[in-house]
């Protein structure tokens, strides 16, 4: 335990200088014409079923990225929620999940990159009530095309995961904190004007639990601010709370609009 606190503590040691740089690049860069905003956009989706069963379901996700010369910003939120019937009649939740990151990389010589990135995960049903993790490491972009871009990432971190309580109560006194070595890669496809293929993939590796996070998705553009996107995510951890499935599967078809 005090191994695990000793290697967050220097990870966030790690983190001061690196943000601190962070904060002078982007006010240098903001000063350059080359420099781009930030590109937002919004998805929901929502699916009424009635019938034999009824159930709602709600999805909401935003990105963000900002492109500087010498940084590049990611973000993410997630949020599902879904209520449905019970045998009874009455009205019950299914699924409610909520998910975040934040990702800063600094770009190096040859398609080279520092990458820093912290992620949060709380999904109701997994057992757990939440989990954590930062990692930082290094990413080469491998592949820097019109058409085509192919990251690919590895770095050690540190990984805390709270057990869902069985007081129902709010708190963290089961805890399980490791070292994780993370990998991820993430690319990217532009198959028209108008349609365009991405897949993302991380998975972070500890020796009490390993996760996966897949998500695919196709985007169809309608015009310069509204388009359509199906994107199907899995989740997996290697070892979860008794009661609990290793795997989670979504599918969603959403309506995208870009800020």
């Amino acid at each position: 335990m005090r191994k695990n606190w000793l290697a967050l503590a220097a990870c966030g040691v790690a983190m001061v200088p690196v943000l601190s740089l962070a904060q002078e690049a982007e006010n240098a860069d903001q000063e350059s014409a080359e420099e781009r905003a930030w590109d937002i956009e919004v998805e929901a989706s929502y699916l009424l079923k009635s019938g034999n069963s009824s159930s709602e379901s709600i999805v909401g996700k935003a990105n963000a990225t900002h492109e500087g010369l010498n940084w590049r910003q990611t973000a993410k939120l997630e949020s599902v929620n879904t209520v449905g019937e019970d045998d009874d009649g009455e009205e019950e939740r299914t699924a409610e999940r909520y998910y975040g990151s934040y990702k800063l990389d600094r770009k190096l010589t040859d398609n080279n990159y520092i990458f820093n990135v912290l992620t949060y995960d709380k999904d109701t049903f997994s057992g757990y009530q939440y989990q954590a993790s930062y990692a930082l490491g290094l990413g080469r972009r491998f592949i820097d095309t019109p058409a085509h871009t192919l990251d690919l990432e590895a770095g050690p971190g540190y990984r805390l995961e709270c057990l869902e309580p069985e007081s129902g109560y709010s708190s963290c006194d089961d805890k399980e904190e490791s070292l994780i070595g993370r990998f991820a890669g993430s690319y990217k496809w532009k198959i028209s004007s108008t349609a365009s293929f991405r897949q993302d993939l991380s998975t972070e590796v500890a020796d009490d639990n390993t996760t996966l996070r897949s998500e695919t998705s196709l985007t169809s553009r309608i015009n310069d601010h509204f388009a359509l996107r199906l994107s199907h995510l899995v989740t997996r951890d290697s070892e979860v709370p008794a009661g609990t499935h290793k795997t989670d599967q979504e599918t969603t078809a959403s309506v995208v609009y870009t800020f």
